[in-house]
């Protein structure tokens, strides 16, 4: 596919889900229809709804007022049903539309145009209803996401990652059309909600314990925190409950490659007004490329007291994310790792160039407090492990002190994981000593002795 689609050239036809193949053509016609008379009648509005809610509104009352006045019907669909169907079909995201409006639906994976998945509850569910008509359509609907964006897969650009409303998509082209995946055009959404899970949220559903959230409100807003896990552990959630530990007025900057956090936006964060949220831009001129590792610079001069990086991933962002810590700023940043050692030896690999090792992790020793490793297990997510990162036996190995752990002891009949949280060791003489100089009372850090 060497040109952008243009979402206003072709019409879904249905999926057959609501009737029978007669029926669905009568949808088909029908759709064909309306559309020639919005084309018509309110081309600017057609277009520009699929970006602007307002207008999309209005279109959505000028397809009703349509059918009453046409007196037009479908086999087997209602009228308000109708006009769903043709709202998902002209104006949002056609078959995956009702997964995009769940609110218990956090991921929607389309694997093809026939297999399409969604995570509801932490379940993962085969949805065939939500299979698209074929490969053109399900590129149809990708591209009008990426509208929002001004973007479009083509085969000079075959995969994006973008932001559209309240939902992340990474798309990818099929190799028929130029593109890299195998066996056709597939996507993955991450939806975001706008509400926040709170520490006490996390109490609740058993994220964590009550004596961690306590020990966290002692002891995050004064060191350096690592969050590491798998993808879809939960670790950009975390990340984003950490700052209620701060205080409210504490000047925070955020740093990411797609904005998930976006606290300034979320009712948790309503009271905290000393928020900077920095975003990567690519560019082809490198010089006015800013990934990671440069915002991260530029943060620093913009007079910040804890600096939130989204995820490190390439040996510049990490660098630049130690440098941060090594500068005395507070800083927090999520990493992709298989347990708390791991994600210790991760950041030399990155953060080390190959022949000063033993001294950059001997910096890290000094500079990261700790790591918080998260897993999912069955549909709930946890904090399995919470370590100090005390120090390095030469490069590889690290020495890790475990806070807490948690102990699993099977799945419930909801999938839910059943254990419980233990506090195994006290904190370090080095992070006691921190909390020290931070003016800690003695007593709560005796605490955590």
């Amino acid at each position: 596919m060497g040109n952008a689609f243009n979402p206003m050239d072709y019409i879904y036809a249905g999926s057959g889900r609501d009737s029978g193949a007669g029926r669905d053509e009568s949808f088909q016609n029908i759709a064909r229809e309306v559309r020639t008379y919005l084309r018509e009648k309110h081309s600017g509005g057609l277009a520009s709804a699929i970006i602007d809610p307002t207008t999309r509104e209005l279109m959505k009352r000028e397809i009703q007022n349509y059918l009453i006045r046409s007196g037009v019907r479908s086999d087997g669909l209602s009228r308000d049903r109708l006009a769903e169907r043709l709202n998902e079909e002209i104006l949002y995201y056609g078959p995956v539309q009702k997964a995009l409006d769940d609110p218990e639906v956090t991921n929607i994976d389309i694997n093809s145009y026939e297999h399409v998945y969604i995570e509801r509850r932490g379940d993962e569910e085969y949805r065939p209803d939500m299979s698209f008509r074929d490969e053109t359509h399900l590129e149809v609907i990708l591209n009008r996401m990426l509208m929002t964006d001004g973007k479009a897969l083509t085969a000079n650009e075959p995969h994006i990652d973008s932001l559209f409303e309240k939902f992340r998509i990474c798309a990818v082209l099929g190799s028929a059309r130029g593109g890299i995946a195998t066996e056709g055009t597939c996507a993955s959404i991450r939806k975001f909600s706008e509400d926040t899970l709170t520490p006490s949220d996390f109490v609740k559903n058993g994220t964590m314990s009550a004596e961690m959230d306590e020990f966290f409100s002692d002891v995050l807003p004064l060191c350096n925190a690592v969050i590491a896990g798998a993808t879809n552990s939960g670790k950009t959630t975390t990340m984003m409950a950490i700052p209620m530990y701060f205080k409210p007025d504490t000047r925070i900057i955020t740093i990411e490659d797609s904005p998930e956090m976006m606290l300034k936006r979320r009712g948790g964060y309503r009271d905290y007004h000393n928020i900077v949220a920095l975003q990567t831009k690519d560019h082809e001129n490198k010089e006015k490329r800013y990934d990671i590792a440069r915002l991260t610079k530029v943060s620093l001069r913009m007079r910040p007291v804890k600096v939130m990086v989204g995820e490190v991933r390439d040996s510049q962002a990490c660098r630049q994310a130690h440098e941060s810590m090594n500068t005395g700023h507070n800083t927090y940043f999520t990493i992709h790792a298989s347990s708390a050692s791991n994600a210790a030896v991760r950041i030399v690999q990155l953060a080390g160039d190959g022949y000063n090792d033993e001294i950059i992790a001997a910096q890290l020793a000094d500079t990261v407090d700790l790591i918080i490793f998260q897993q999912k297990m069955g549909k709930s997510r946890v904090i399995t492990e919470v370590a100090e990162l005390l120090g390095y036996e030469g490069a590889r190995k690290p020495v890790c002190n475990t806070i807490f752990c948690f102990y699993p002891s099977g799945l419930n009949e909801n999938g839910d994981v059943s254990g419980s949280h233990r506090r195994v060791s006290g904190i370090s003489d080095g992070l006691a000593g921190k909390l020290r100089q931070s003016l800690v009372d003695e007593n709560r850090i005796e605490r955590w002795r």
